[in-house]
């Protein structure tokens, strides 16, 4: 019988000190520089791993990671576990209900991001030489299932990027971001279907359509009934605990775990219950986004690391690294999704849009790293081409960041635009509504006000507004509006707007604009999202006295 000892337990503390310590480290100096800290949880893997401490201090690496199977076993548990946990926080930050809003055109350009790649990819990768292909006895279908895989866009990657180019609470950072989610789910359908009939030792038409009939009924019940089920379960222990987070997480991760099992059981992987029990939680209004912010925390501070990390304690990279491989598995990913999504774009017609929501669809990121090791462990890639699609999802996800911000340059301000300061600049309010309702009074739109603040407070639901340092932007859709309106006020006292930050809102900036004019609206919340990242810049608004002083400082830095 095999069991754990004290020593196992030791080195296994020493293992996690040790990558904990040096993944804070260098993560720390990747955010300074806007990268995924994605890249540094790898990097930490192949220091540590056959990669660098094994090739030239094996003694050492021996010691710290000892190869027996008790021992790699507690630190695969506790990496899978991670995996588990990356994949409900990946879910959550799925906002189902809002997305559904947006369905048309974020379907449109969804579908053809995963239909489109799938093709480019297979056309180029299918006449890799052989060589590539040893391992498989079937060279169609193993370019079919590399293929399946670079269409997963990276989402946490492509959030990251708009916020930073300062584009993510505009009307077409969430039209990208609702793209981005669908693309996710049907890759991840597609992707866990694929892996139950690849992995059967003969193909067998019946169970085909039963796996793909019971994966349809599950996520179907599951984004229906079990979301309502949810909902109630976190409504009775929020009754049960005024504070409410432990109950919540509790809730949290035994719906994982049991849709987790019911994928299992019906011969999909495990990891797509877990994805669905995320989106099914994250749907519901009881939780909040404190709570989600202390998942999401816990999960990429503690358990993402210790998964990616893994990845580079069992693959020598040197070894197994073919950089012109590598650099034409990265290529053609990344040209398939901007492709795809480019067409997307055009067909849903967002033809002025097109290059910014291309861009943002190219990462690979940590989606494309999960999937591929399972392809792995299952036999369906080989060591060669699992290293060219870390590398491609890694330079993909460095790349987008910079090319999003050149492309993002392009929105500038027009000429017609007035900025209106709320009269006496402060304004009595106690909700958002109440605010947004008076700030609306004072432009005098008559009779379209009930219909604006009904279009604001829709907007609201499907992605707040609210930013850093106490500023938001809200923002209506007015048809006939000639000049785009910016109306700014200070509030007597701040109101919780659902921040980035978790910061109280001071200042709002209410926009609005007409469609044709709808660039202007991106543009300004660009601009009024660079200083909501600047705490001097924030606390300026209020050492301004003067509605004169005010409208000349909002014109002149909108318009620079």
């Amino acid at each position: 019988m095999i069991s754990i000892d004290e020593g196992n337990i030791f080195y296994l503390l020493l293992q996690l000190s040790i990558i904990f310590i040096l993944t804070n480290l260098i993560n720390g100096i990747l955010k300074k520089i806007n990268q995924p800290t994605i890249t540094g949880d790898l990097v930490v893997g192949i220091i540590l791993g056959p990669t660098i401490l094994g090739t030239f201090f094996p003694n050492l690496y021996k010691a710290i990671f000892p190869q027996n199977l008790v021992q790699i076993a507690m630190l695969d548990t506790l990496s899978w576990f991670g995996l588990f946990l990356v994949l409900l926080s990946t879910g959550i930050e799925v906002d189902f209900s809002s997305i559904w809003k947006q369905r048309k055109n974020a379907m449109i350009i969804s579908s053809l991001d995963v239909i489109i790649p799938i093709i480019f990819s297979m056309f180029f990768i299918y006449f890799l030489p052989n060589e590539y292909f040893e391992f498989s006895d079937n060279k169609f279908i193993t370019t079919f299932f590399i293929s399946v895989i670079m269409t997963i866009s990276a989402l946490p990657i492509a959030i990251r990027a708009l916020r930073e180019v300062g584009i993510m609470k505009s009307n077409l950072g969430f039209l990208i971001i609702s793209a981005l989610t669908i693309n996710d789910i049907i890759g991840w359908i597609v992707f866990t279907l694929l892996l139950s009939l690849f992995s059967m030792k003969f193909f067998d038409w019946k169970i085909a359509i039963e796996i793909i009939l019971y994966t349809g009924i599950f996520t179907f019940l599951a984004l229906n009934l079990g979301k309502k089920i949810v909902n109630w379960l976190f409504s009775k222990v929020i009754n049960q605990d005024s504070e409410g987070i432990q109950g919540v997480l509790a809730v949290l991760i035994s719906t994982g775990i049991v849709f987790g099992l019911i994928t299992l059981e019906i011969g999909i992987h495990t990891l797509f219950g877990f994805f669905i029990a995320g989106i099914v939680a994250g749907d519901s209004p009881i939780f909040t986004k404190s709570a989600r912010n202390t998942v999401h925390n816990f999960v990429y501070s503690v358990f993402a690391s210790l998964f990616f990390v893994n990845i580079g304690l069992k693959i020598n990279f040197f070894e197994n690294f073919n950089l012109l491989l590598s650099l034409f598995i990265t290529l053609i990913g990344i040209l398939g999704r901007y492709l795809g999504a480019w067409i997307g774009s055009v067909l849903s017609k967002n033809r002025k849009y097109k290059n910014i929501i291309a861009i943002a669809h190219t990462p690979g990121g940590e989606m494309h790293i999960v999937v591929s090791l399972i392809a792995l462990s299952f036999g369906l890639l080989s060591k060669e081409l699992f290293v060219a699609i870390v590398f491609a999802a890694i330079l993909s996800s460095i790349l987008v960041g910079p090319w999003l911000a050149y492309a993002a340059k392009s929105f500038k301000i027009l000429d017609k635009l007035e900025v209106l300061v709320y009269p006496n600049m402060k304004i009595e309010a106690k909700t958002k509504d109440e605010a947004i309702e008076k700030m609306l009074e004072f432009v005098n739109l008559k009779d379209k006000k009930n219909y604006i603040i009904k279009n604001i407070l829709e907007k609201e639901e499907e992605i707040c507004s609210g930013l850093k340092n106490g500023i938001s932007v809200p923002r209506g859709i007015v048809d006939d509006l000639e000049e785009t309106k910016i109306i700014f006020a200070k509030l007597e006292n701040p109101i919780n707007w659902n921040s980035l930050d978790g910061k109280y809102v001071r200042y709002i900036f209410l926009i609005l604009t007409s469609k044709k004019n709808e660039e202007t609206q991106i543009a300004a919340v660009k601009k009024i999202t660079q200083i909501s990242k600047n705490c001097l810049e924030a606390d300026e608004l209020n050492l301004l006295n003067t509605t004169e002083e005010l409208e000349r400082y909002i014109k002149n830095y909108i318009a620079s």
